[in-house]
């Protein structure tokens, strides 16, 4: 109620004009107009919602990109030094196919397979079978069931994690599943809603800015401008930096832990994309940080003296809000959260104290 209160009196500031010399706005009248504010805010999101809604196929398929690469990436550990794990997906995948296929069918699908995709998807099934045998009997087994060039390879593989081999579809990411009939469709509704908040966000802070800042001229109309702009771009690095660089740590965390434990990472999709797409809007909101923070500089609302008596607080609040939204436990998630929101936050006080400097120049 207090900030409510301090953007009320802002507005009054900023209203004041010949009709309304004194500025003065009733309680009730910047309610109607927060009122108006949030219908069209919502009108916005409604409007890029069915804009995104055509497109929640390839909106998927990007979210999960991460999970994929996760995966790629713990079989590319487990795998001995030689071998590609894009290979050993791909011959994974030809193992599996090769059993229900007639002797010329499956013939021509090895035949169409890379040289070590080929050499690799001819080996697995009696990989697999060698770990069916008594432990001194593999080695020599395998070596008579495969060519000399092999050998060396085949024992590298059977030495290695267990894992590897397992019956699992190759792409991990066919075991996430809708356990609902109508599952599908209100998990496109919900990536179509939070795809159309990032796709009309521009439109949205204009909004916002307009609401706590009412009767502009046409200079501070032009500021206003640029504080979108800004806000923007500034919204995209934060969903940026929180999918290509938070969400496959935080991922592969989980993923690890999970195995760690002996349980499997079967993730359900739903609650995997509702995961990925509130993390990736955490940092694009946490990095708006200057684009909320500069205008109530501008206002006088926050001032350099009390800003910089309050920047301990301030850091103890980065690392209790990182505390609270980081998804993983771990420190070192929690400080790729709390640190660019600490480093926004000195950004924001080195321009309230250029603005200080500035007024006290303008003073003297």
């Amino acid at each position: 109620m207090f900030f409510l209160r301090q953007i009320f009196r802002a507005r009054e500031h900023m209203q004041v004009s010949p009709e309304n010399p004194e500025g003065y706005m009733s309680v009730l009248e910047h309610l109607e107009a927060l009122r108006r504010t949030i219908i069209r805010m919502l009108l916005t999101v409604l409007i890029g919602m069915i804009a995104c809604f055509g497109f929640t196929q390839e909106i998927m398929d990007f979210l999960r990109y991460p999970a994929k690469r996760v995966h790629e990436q713990h079989e590319a550990g487990l795998l001995p030094a030689g071998i590609q794990a894009a290979d050993w997906v791909r011959a994974k995948e030809t193992a599996a196919a090769l059993p229900a296929l007639p002797a010329n069918a499956a013939q021509q699908v090895i035949a169409a397979q890379p040289p070590q995709v080929r050499q690799l998807a001819t080996m697995i099934p009696l990989l697999r079978a060698a770990k069916l045998l008594p432990k001194h009997e593999q080695i020599n087994w395998l070596k008579a069931h495969l060519p000399q060039q092999a050998h060396a390879q085949a024992l590298q593989l059977l030495q290695a994690d267990t894992r590897l081999l397992a019956t699992t579809p190759p792409d991990n990411l066919k075991l996430m599943g809708a356990f609902q009939p109508g599952e599908a469709f209100m998990l496109s509704l919900q990536l179509s809603f939070f795809a159309g908040i990032i796709l009309a966000f521009p439109v949205l802070t204009y909004l916002l800015m307009r609401f706590i800042v009412p009767g502009l001229l046409e200079h501070e109309k032009r500021i206003l401008y640029r504080c979108v702009v800004w806000g923007f771009i500034l919204f995209a690095a934060g969903c940026a930096f929180a999918y290509w660089g938070v969400l496959p740590r935080v991922l592969g965390f989980f993923y690890e832990y999970s195995l760690g434990m002996g349980i499997e990472n079967d993730w359900r999709i739903g609650y995997y994309l509702t995961f990925a797409v509130k993390l990736i809007l955490i940092f694009g909101v946490v990095f708006e940080l200057p684009v909320i923070v500069i205008p109530l500089i501008k206002l006088g609302i926050l001032t350099y003296p009390g800003m910089k008596r309050t920047r301990g607080y301030a850091l103890i609040a980065c690392f209790a809000a990182a505390l609270v939204l980081a998804p993983a436990p771990d420190p070192g998630t929690m400080l790729i959260m709390a640190l660019p929101m600490y480093a926004l936050y000195e950004l924001c006080i080195a321009f309230a104290w250029a603005q200080h400097r500035k007024q006290q120049l303008t003073n003297s």
